[in-house]
């Protein structure tokens, strides 16, 4: 992929594709600081940060001034915040592309961070977090996370904890952008008919001046917790299960082929998971399985929602999908299916320029450079089916999973991890 590369003398990176066949222009700032470099007592800063330099910036003091300074040219402007990472990214028609510069560099640069707004945004961040302990289908995820980390931030939800979030404070937030917006772990990217070197110098002179300080520490990922199970009774039509493995980090060398394994199993309505338990059997609306990377850790995780009588059946059949993937290697036909699978979704996403601003800034922040469509691809095609067994073999052991479900409570005492040396299983409403 053809880009431009410079690191300003504050250490920020900037990288630019011209994409002169397009119209738009997209970019996107990756800031290396997300829920993971906090505690118990400050969970959910950075997402609550997040919010907040959406209310007003020095140049745009109030929320409408800077949405409507994008969407009255026809653009966007979000932001999202995860375990490792602050994204924020515009999108504007080409013609625009330094104003969305200037409005995004703003709410990093120059947040208001008014103590009345703070006020009035802990209300809707606290809805945020009730709707998430109200809807099974996102809490399964996080009550799983905390069996494969405990009591360590990549266990938690990246919304933070209610009785933070009630009690945060204007110095509290600048605080934190203060210590963990540093230059060094930001990556600013932009794709799209611009000129390289004139996009360098406008995220230069908009972002240039933010003065070098040492990134924060992240805590190193936790061993995996002793108890392999947490079942939550909760009045509901349906169970939500997952089921989850420990893997790999970002860079680690079987990273591809857990992707690969990943996409076997249960990415996409030609999954091994969707085509047995909707398709043939009709056991779950929703199946399916991810994987996760971080910089030290990673998992794999099986998810499905399903009639609460079937517990039972539904565990087993994914157990049993897992076990295939140990016991027999996958066929070649097969295989090559999937291949095209993982290389056509990347040529897609890489065919716009949000998905080639967002690659361009993943890849340099998590890894330091940025891979081609043909490295990657080459990659793929070195995976071989004795490739994907040996990584189930590793990974995927029935001792090493973990269970987490979320159902009417009389239901739930059928589903229970495979049988490890040590197994403890937490009942709780």
């Amino acid at each position: 992929m053809e880009h431009r590369r410079v690191t300003l003398p504050n250490g920020m990176r900037v990288l630019v594709a011209e994409m002169p066949e397009t119209r738009s222009v997209s970019m996107a700032v990756y800031v290396g600081v997300g829920s993971r470099v906090e505690s118990k007592s400050d969970a959910g800063t950075s997402h609550f940060l997040e919010h907040m330099v959406f209310k007003g910036t020095a140049k745009r003091p109030t929320a409408a001034d800077i949405s409507q300074e994008i969407e009255s040219r026809g653009g966007v402007v979000n932001a999202s915040t995860d375990k490792e990472v602050t994204v924020f990214w515009s999108r504007v028609p080409a013609r625009h592309y330094l104003v969305a510069l200037d409005v995004v560099a703003d709410m990093i640069r120059a947040p208001m961070l008014r103590p009345t707004d703070v006020e009035s945004e802990r209300r809707v961040i606290v809805e945020e977090l009730r709707m998430y302990r109200d809807q099974p289908q996102d809490r399964v995820h996080t009550v799983l996370d905390e069996l494969l980390y405990p009591k360590h931030p990549l266990g938690w939800e990246v919304a933070g904890r209610e009785e933070v979030v009630l009690g945060m404070t204007a110095d509290a937030l600048r605080g934190f952008i203060e210590r963990g917006y540093a230059p060094s772990r930001t990556v600013v990217a932009l794709a799209g008919p611009l000129r390289a070197d004139e996009a360098i110098t406008a995220v230069e002179g908009a972002l240039g001046a933010l003065a070098p300080r040492e990134p924060p520490r992240m805590n190193p990922a936790p061993r995996p917790g002793k108890v392999r199970a947490k079942l939550v009774g909760k009045r509901a039509e349906q169970t939500n299960l997952c089921v989850g493995w420990r893997a790999v980090h970002t860079d680690h060398p079987d990273k591809f082929i857990v992707d690969m394994l990943n996409a076997v199993l249960g990415e996409g309505m030609s999954s091994r998971l969707f085509l047995e338990l909707r398709e043939k059997r009709g056991l779950a609306y929703d199946v399916h399985s991810y994987d996760a990377n971080y910089v030290d850790a990673g998992h794999l995780v099986v998810y499905a929602g399903f009639a609460p009588q079937n517990g039972a059946e539904v565990l087993a059949a994914i157990l049993r999908e897992i076990a295939r993937l140990r016991d027999e290697q996958v066929p070649d036909r097969e295989l090559e299916r999937v291949r095209d699978f993982a290389k056509g979704r990347l040529e897609l996403r890489l065919e716009d320029t949000r998905g080639v601003s967002a690659w361009l800034a993943g890849q340099e922040l998590f890894l330091g450079r940025v891979r081609t469509v043909e490295e990657v691809s080459a990659i793929i095609d070195g995976i071989g089916p004795a490739d994907i067994q040996r990584v189930a073999r590793e990974y995927l052991r029935p001792e090493l999973a973990y269970v987490a479900a979320i159902g009417p409570r009389a239901t739930l005492a059928a589903i229970a991890p495979p049988v490890g040396e040590e197994l403890a299983i937490r009942i709780a409403s």
